[in-house]
């Protein structure tokens, strides 16, 4: 097979990893997706937080498992093909060169067995240290069940590891995905990656995704999840992606994920992040559910009148964070601001940007009401 038709089968088949969201600066933002013809690039940040177009490709899709959610599964009869580690670079570094990616985001089919799928991700990345001297951007979706030697080459190559959980917990991951062991295959090797982070390596950190609404799992549950995973094991950033049936696999009569589901969910994840939220507060329904209609941030405000409204010329920066239009970089600027002048209208915040102007239904200033009763 020739060298295009394989890209032709592996780059749209790893529009299914998520990596074109990403924060600067305290703000949020998720560029517009791009497809194969240059399809394959998507924007990702790297270890300074800035921006960058990165190639994003499987290395095979050649899949031994058969996780009934996923198109590539052994049972399904998807094109496959596998990259040689030349192949990655005869592919990625004329992109690269031509100032079209910056970075590379390298994922992989269950190719054989996981070591032999992982090594093969890892041999390719090295062919392009070593031998092309390719000194940037390179995050690798290891497999789970990665080894401690897996673990630490990646290390040693790559800028960020990834390694997908799809579900919140053991139970809801056994109905999705049952080759693998939440604690053996994906906590285990997530936490000796975390040490290697510790240790120095991994300069753009660790990340994971979730598939939403496979596994019949609540808001509530991918978030509590998300929370532990920010504190015990340092991880950098969290993927939400709504699940899509795919023809030929057992759940390919399953409803669709709403896609606004999904928004909430990151917005809800920004909280836990930036917003010093924790995840037990957030505005969950009785299902434990975000509300799909408002984004988290205002629908805790409005269940939280008796919180409101805070004086802006006097809150602290704890108080701000929770009125919605606000955030950390334009809380800096008020708290800059307000020691030179006070705050007396809500014209005040037109230079904090459009967002800012949802902020004067639930503050004062100078002790004035300018919002809806």
């Amino acid at each position: 097979m020739e060298l295009d038709e394989k890209l032709d089968i592996l780059a749209p088949a790893a529009r299914f990893d998520a990596c074109d969201s990403y924060s600067r600066q305290g703000r949020r933002y998720t560029p517009r997706s791009a497809g194969w013809g240059d399809t394959a690039v998507a924007t990702e940040s790297g270890p300074d937080g800035r921006a960058m177009p990165t190639f994003r490709l499987l290395m095979s899709s050649r899949c031994a498992w058969n996780c009934p959610y996923c198109p590539l599964r052994a049972g399904g009869d998807p094109p496959r093909a596998a990259l040689e580690p030349e192949e990655l670079a005869r592919t990625f570094l004329p992109r690269h060169e031509r100032g079209t990616v910056q970075g590379l985001f390298l994922s992989s089919a269950v190719d054989g067995d996981v070591a032999h799928a992982n090594n093969r991700m890892l041999d390719g990345i090295e062919h392009l240290r070593r031998h092309h001297s390719f000194g940037g951007y390179v995050h690798v979706k290891l497999l789970p069940g990665a080894s401690a030697g897996d673990i630490e080459r990646a290390a040693r190559l790559a800028s960020r590891v990834s390694i997908n959980l799809e579900a919140p917990n053991a139970a809801r991951l056994a109905h999705i995905s049952p080759e693998r062991r939440w604690d053996a295959d994906l906590i285990a090797p997530l936490v000796l990656a975390r040490d290697w982070q510790r240790a120095g390596a991994l300069p753009a950190g660790l990340a994971t995704q979730f598939v939403v609404g496979a596994a019949g799992e609540s808001d509530s549950e991918l978030l509590s999840s998300a929370g532990w995973l920010y504190r015990e094991l340092a991880m950098r950033r969290i993927y939400y992606g709504a699940f899509r049936p795919a023809a030929g696999t057992p759940l390919a009569d399953l409803e669709p994920t709403p896609f606004i589901r999904s928004r909430r969910l990151q917005e809800a994840d920004w909280l836990l992040r930036h917003y010093e939220y924790g995840e037990a507060e957030l505005p969950y329904d009785s299902a434990g559910n975000l509300p799909l209609h408002l984004d988290p941030k205002l629908a805790w405000a409005l269940a939280h009148a008796e919180f409101f409204p805070v004086e802006l010329n006097t809150a602290t920066e704890q108080e701000l964070l929770r009125v919605p239009g606000l955030g950390p970089t334009g809380i800096r600027r008020i708290m800059r601001l307000r020691r030179e002048h006070r705050f007396r209208e809500p014209a005040h915040l037109a230079a904090l940007g459009s967002a800012a102007g949802r902020a004067r239904d639930f503050v004062t200033f100078d002790g004035r009401f300018f919002g809806r009763p």
